[in-house]
C-alpha cells in the first residue's frame, strides 16, 4: 500500500528536505538546478556493448568502467574498449553486475560467479563464487564478500571461504549490496530486508519492510541511507525509520551522495531524482533520461554524474555555456537580440516575443500589439532613462517603459520601413533606426533619413555601433558606413576577401581600432590611417561568416557565427592584422560545450553582447547562451591523467608496462596514449619527450599518438603529459623506458675486437714474415687497402641505412633536408619546386585490410614514384603515408605536369595484387621557391597546398598561391 500525501503538504516536505540537506551538508550546496546540468548520453550505436549499466567505477589511473549484460567497457573518453568472456579475462562469462575498484585496479564480477581482476593491462582470474554474484566488498581488514543471487553471502578471507545464508540468519537469499561501516560492521541490502554481519552473526534489522533492498550508503552525518523497494530509510540510532514523507513509497535501486552534499536516487520505475538545496527535482524520459529505471550512479573524478540505465548511459555534467530556451521560460527559442540592461537583467527578443532574465528568473512579457499581436523582435537597446527600445519585424519601432508599451514608430511616423534590425541611442540624444529600407537618425528636430544617394553603400542596415569619437558606424549588406556631422563615408570591403556583409563591431578601449564582424572573417579598421586588415579562414579560422565579436575581460574576443562560437586572442588577432603572424589559435565551442545549439544568429542586433559580471550572452536558433570566460580555467584545472594505450614496433603490438627491449633493426616506433579526461575529450592537449633524443618537449596538440623512426641503439625514456585548454600539464605522466639493442656491428666491442685482430695480424706477420717484408711489402699493402675498402664499404652502407627509408628504399626526411638545403643553397636564379604528396583515406585502408597492407601500399606508391620521376629528382618518405618531391630547375607549370603525371598514375594503378578491392589515390600539394624567404617556407606552403587539396575533396594537385 502506497502512502498518500496531499500535494500542498507534498510541496512543503519537498522545500523543507532541501533546506535540511542544506544545513546538514558540510560541504557546499548545489551549483544549478537539475535542468541546468548539460546531458550526453551513449547507447549500443555509441560504442557500448549492452545498453543496461548495472554498475560504474572509475580506476585510479582514471579509466571509467561501465559493467554491462555483454562485458565490461573501458572508457577513456573518446572510445569505449569491451572485455568479454574468455582465457583473456578468465570471466565464464559476459554479464558483469559489479565493479569495486581494489588498489591499482578494479575487481569485476558477475554471471556464473565469475570474479576477475584488472590492472596494469594484464587480467587475473579469481576463483569462481557458487552463484552469480551482484556486488563485491573489500573491507578494511582486506577480507572479500560477494553478494549472490539466491545463495546469499560468501567471505573470503586467509583462512578459506564463508558462507551465510539464510539458515545462518539472513532474511533473504538474494543479496544486491553491501557496505561496511566504522564499526566494522558489513551491511547487506536482500531481497527480503536489510541485514548486519559482526564477527560472524547474522542480525536483521528492525524498522525495514522485508522487500528487496537495492541501495546503501553513508551520508554526509554518518547515517545509513537504506534504498528499498517500498522507499527510502535511514539507520540512526540503532533504528531505522523512513527518511522523509516526499520519499515515501519510492522504490529505489540506487544512491549516490555527491561532493556537494546533493543525494541523488535511481528508481525503479520513476526515473533519476536529486534532493538538494532546489529540493527535490525529477529527470524522466522526457527530460532526457535514456530509460525510467535507473541502476547505478557515480560522479566521477571531474564531478560528472553519470547515470546508468536499462536503456542507456548519461552523464550530467558542467559546461562552459549555460542555455536558456522556451522550456526554462523563454517567450520562444528563435532569438535574434539580447541586451545587458543597466539594471543588471538580460532582455532576450525572439521570434515569439520579449523576454527578461534577472539572475534564475525568466519572465516574459505579455506584449501585445495594437492589432493584437505578438511582436517578432529583431533588436534591442536601452534608452537614456532605462527604457527599452524594441525594433521588430513588421511593427516598427516599440518604446517600452516601465514593461509598458509607450509609443511605436512606424513607417507612418518617419521611418523608412517597418523592419527594424538596428537601434541605437546615441549620447548627444538622438536615437538612430537601422532599417532594411535606409537610416533613420530621430532628434529634437525631427527625423533624417539616410538612404544609398545620401552615401550609405546599401539601404539593409543591419547593425549599429557608436565609437569612442561619437563616429556612428552602420553595417549593411554591401559594406559599412561612417557617420561624422552628419555625412556619410562609406566603407566597401571587398579589398579583404570580397567581403561585403558588416554584421557586427566592437572597438577597442582606447579608440584606435574597429573589429568588424564579416561575412568573410574578422576585419580590423585601424582610425590611424583608415586601413583594413583581415582575419579569416586562411590564417587558420574554421569559419568565415561571423555575426558579432564581444570582447571578455581576460584579452579574448569571442565570435558568433552559424556553427558555434568562437574564441581567440585579441592580441594574437592584432598580430595577425599586422602581418606578424601567419596562423591565430583558436578554439570552437558548439553544443557539445552546452549550447542548446550551436547556430548563433545575427543580421540584426545587438546578436551578442557582454553583461556587467563579464558574462557574454550569445543569440542562437534554440533559447540564448550564456558563458562566463572567467570560468573556462576553472574546467582546466581537473587532475587530468594520462595513460599509454598501445605501442608498436615495427607495426607489431609490444607491452606497454616496464621496461622494454627492443630487438635490433626496431626501426617504427608508434606509441598511442590517452588523456583520461571526460568533460572535454576532445580540447586534451598533449606534449611528448622522448629522453635521449628529444632535446625539449615536443607539443602534438589535439594528436594522441607519437611516431618515431630510425632511432639509433640506446636507452630511451618515453614521457607523456595532458592539459585541457587553459589548464596545467598533468604532473601525472605516461611513461615507458625501452632500450633499442644494436646489432653485433654497431657494438663497440665488435670495433674493439676487430681493431685488436688486425693488430694482432700485422704483429704476427712480422715476426714470421720479417725476412720477407720487404718481398711482401706490396702484397701486404693490398691486404691493408683491400681491408679498408671494406670498413669503407660498411661504413657506406651505415650511411645510407640513415638517409634511406626501409620501407620503401626511397630517401628519409633526413635526406631529404639535406637535399633541399643543398638545391636551395645552390639554385641561384633556376626555378626549384616541391610536392606534399599524401595517399587519400590511408587510415581506411589500414582499418580495412591491415598494417601490412598499408605498408604494401606505401611500397606500391613509392614505386611509382622512381619509374614516374626524372633522374634529378628526388623523392621521399616523409612519414607515415605522406612523401615529398623535390623537382630542382624545373618550372611549376612543367611541376605540376609531373605531379599530375604520378598522380593519374597512381589512380590507374592495379592494386588487386595487394588487397581485392583496393584502389588508391593521392593529394599533392606544390609550391615554387620564386620570392619565399627560406626553403622551409617552401615546405609549409606545399604542405598548405596540400590540406587545400584535401579540402577540396582529395585526389587532386593544387598549386599554393
Amino acid at each position: 500500500m502506497k502512502l498518500k500525501i496531499p500535494p500542498p503538504l507534498l510541496r512543503r516536505c519537498n522545500r523543507l528536505l532541501g533546506l535540511l540537506l542544506l544545513l546538514s551538508s558540510s560541504l557546499s550546496a548545489a551549483q544549478a538546478p537539475l535542468s541546468h546540468y548539460y546531458q550526453d548520453t551513449w547507447t549500443t550505436r555509441n560504442g557500448l556493448p549492452h545498453n543496461s549499466i548495472n554498475a560504474i567505477a572509475q580506476t585510479s589511473e582514471g579509466y571509467l568502467w561501465f559493467a554491462t549484460w555483454e562485458g565490461v567497457a573501458r572508457y577513456n573518453g573518446r572510445e569505449f574498449r569491451v572485455f568479454e568472456r574468455g582465457e583473456h579475462t578468465g570471466l565464464p562469462d559476459s554479464g558483469l553486475r559489479s565493479l569495486t575498484p581494489d588498489g591499482q585496479g578494479v575487481l569485476v564480477a558477475g554471471a556464473r560467479g565469475g570474479v576477475s581482476r584488472y590492472e596494469q593491462q594484464r587480467w587475473t582470474a579469481e576463483p569462481p563464487v557458487a552463484a552469480m554474484v551482484n556486488h563485491v566488498l573489500r573491507d578494511r581488514r582486506g577480507r572479500l564478500w560477494f553478494a549472490t543471487e539466491g545463495e546469499g553471502i560468501y567471505m573470503r578471507d586467509g583462512g578459506g571461504e564463508h558462507h551465510y545464508g539464510v539458515a545462518e540468519g539472513l532474511p533473504g537469499a538474494g543479496v544486491y549490496r553491501l557496505l561496511e561501516d566504522d564499526d566494522g560492521r558489513i551491511w547487506a541490502g536482500t531481497s527480503q530486508g536489510l541485514a548486519w554481519i559482526r564477527d560472524g552473526e547474522v542480525a536483521v534489522v528492525p524498522g525495514v519492510p522485508p522487500v528487496p533492498v537495492l541501495a546503501l550508503l553513508h551520508d554526509e552525518r554518518g547515517r545509513l541511507l537504506i534504498g528499498s523497494e517500498q522507499g527510502l530509510y535511514v539507520w540512526e540510532d540503532d533504528s531505522a525509520r523512513p527518511h522523509s514523507p516526499v520519499l515515501a513509497g519510492e522504490a529505489v535501486s540506487s544512491l549516490l551522495l555527491d561532493d556537494e552534499g546533493s543525494l541523488w536516487l535511481g528508481t525503479i520505475d520513476r526515473g533519476l531524482v536529486r534532493v538538494s538545496r532546489f529540493g527535490l527535482e525529477r529527470l524522466g524520459l522526457a527530460q532526457g533520461l535514456p530509460d525510467k529505471r535507473v541502476v547505478s550512479l557515480f560522479q566521477d573524478a571531474e564531478r560528472s554524474i553519470w547515470v546508468g540505465t536499462n536503456g542507456g548511459l548519461l552523464r550530467l555534467r558542467d559546461a562552459p555555456f549555460t542555455s536558456y530556451t522556451q522550456d526554462d521560460g523563454l517567450a520562444g527559442n528563435y532569438v535574434r537580440t539580447v541586451l545587458a540592461h543597466s539594471d543588471g537583467s538580460v532582455w532576450v527578443g525572439s521570434s515569439n516575443g520579449l523576454s527578461q532574465i534577472r539572475g534564475d528568473s525568466i519572465t516574459s512579457l505579455p506584449l501585445r500589439l495594437p492589432d493584437g499581436g505578438i511582436p517578432s523582435v529583431l533588436s534591442l537597446a536601452e534608452g537614456r532613462r532605462g527604457e527599452l527600445w524594441v525594433g521588430t519585424y513588421t511593427h516598427g519601432l516599440l518604446r517600452l517603459q516601465d514593461g509598458e508599451l509607450a509609443e511605436i514608430l512606424d513607417r507612418e511616423s518617419g521611418l523608412g520601413a517597418n523592419e527594424v534590425r538596428a537601434v541605437l541611442p546615441a549620447r548627444d540624444g538622438s536615437l538612430w533606426v537601422g532599417t532594411a529600407k535606409g537610416l533613420n537618425r530621430l532628434a529634437e528636430d525631427g527625423i533624417r533619413t539616410y538612404t544609398q544617394a545620401d552615401g550609405l553603400p546599401g539601404d539593409f542596415v543591419m547593425n549599429l555601433f557608436e565609437a569612442v569619437n561619437g563616429d556612428i558606424w552602420v553595417g549593411t549588406g554591401v559594406g559599412a558606413a561612417r557617420v561624422r556631422d552628419g555625412t556619410v563615408t562609406p566603407l566597401y570591403l571587398n579589398s579583404q576577401e570580397n567581403a561585403e556583409y558588416a554584421f557586427g563591431f566592437y572597438q577597442e578601449p582606447d579608440g584606435r581600432h574597429l573589429w568588424m564582424a564579416t561575412d568573410r572573417g574578422l576585419l580590423r579598421y585601424r582610425y590611424r590611417d583608415g586601413s583594413l586588415a583581415v582575419v579569416g579562414r586562411r590564417h587558420g579560422l574554421p569559419v568565415e561568416k561571423m555575426f558579432q565579436p564581444v570582447a571578455d575581460r581576460l584579452g579574448g574576443l569571442w565570435l558568433t557565427t552559424n556553427r558555434g562560437i568562437i574564441r581567440i586572442e585579441q592580441a594574437d588577432a592584432h598580430r595577425v592584422a599586422d602581418g606578424e603572424l601567419a596562423q591565430v589559435g583558436f578554439e570552437l565551442f558548439g553544443e557539445g560545450d552546452g549550447m542548446a545549439s550551436s547556430q548563433a544568429n545575427g543580421g540584426s542586433g545587438p546578436a551578442a553582447v557582454q553583461a556587467a559580471d563579464g558574462s557574454v550572452w550569445i543569440a542562437t536558433a534554440k533559447g540564448v547562451a550564456r558563458v562566463q570566460p572567467e570560468r573556462l580555467a576553472d574546467f582546466g584545472r581537473s587532475r587530468l591523467p594520462v595513460v599509454l594505450e598501445g605501442v608498436e614496433v615495427n607495426g607489431q603490438s609490444t607491452g606497454i608496462t616496464g621496461p622494454q627491449r627492443l630487438t635490433a633493426g626496431s626501426e617504427r616506433l608508434q606509441l598511442r596514449f590517452a588523456g583520461l579526461g571526460y568533460v572535454m575529450p576532445e580540447r586534451i592537449r598533449y606534449r611528448t619527450l622522448l629522453e635521449g633524443f628529444d632535446q625539449d618537449w615536443v607539443p602534438r596538440e589535439h594528436q594522441a599518438q607519437a611516431e618515431y623512426t630510425n632511432l639509433p641503439p640506446g636507452r630511451y625514456l618515453f614521457r607523456v603529459a595532458a592539459a585541457y585548454p587553459y589548464g596545467d600539464w598533468s604532473e601525472q605522466e605516461a611513461r615507458l623506458a625501452f632500450t633499442i639493442a644494436p646489432f653485433f656491428w654497431q657494438r663497440s666491442l665488435f670495433w674493439w675486437s676487430l681493431g685488436a685482430l688486425g693488430l694482432g695480424g700485422i704483429w704476427l706477420l712480422m715476426r714470421l714474415r720479417l725476412r720477407l717484408l720487404r718481398r711482401r711489402a706490396e702484397q701486404l699493402e693490398q691486404q691493408v687497402a683491400e681491408k679498408t675498402g671494406e670498413l669503407q664499404r660498411q661504413s657506406q652502407a651505415f650511411e645510407r641505412q640513415a638517409r634511406e627509408d626501409q620501407l620503401t628504399g626511397l630517401a628519409n626526411r633526413r635526406a631529404f633536408d639535406e637535399g633541399l638545403q643543398a638545391a636551395w643553397a645552390s639554385r641561384g636564379t633556376a626555378p626549384l619546386c616541391l610536392a606534399v604528396l599524401d595517399i587519400d583515406h590511408f587510415k581506411q585502408v589500414n582499418d580495412r585490410w591491415s598494417h601490412a597492407v598499408g605498408d604494401q601500399a606505401i611500397q606500391a606508391v613509392a614505386a611509382v614514384l622512381r619509374r614516374e620521376l626524372r633522374a634529378g629528382d628526388l623523392a621521399a618518405r616523409w612519414g607515415g603515408e605522406e612523401f615529398t618531391l623535390l623537382l630542382p630547375d624545373t618550372a611549376v607549370e612543367d611541376a605540376r605536369r609531373i605531379c599530375e603525371r604520378v598522380r593519374r598514375a597512381i589512380e590507374e594503378m592495379d592494386c588487386t595484387p595487394i588487397a581485392a578491392g583496393l584502389r588508391l589515390s593521392v593529394s599533392l600539394g606544390l609550391a615554387e621557391a620564386g620570392t619565399l624567404p627560406d626553403e622551409d617556407k617552401l615546405l609549409s606552403c606545399a604542405d598548405k597546398a596540400l590540406y587545400r587539396a584535401k579540402r577540396e575533396g582529395r585526389n587532386r594537385v593544387v598549386l599554393w598561391s
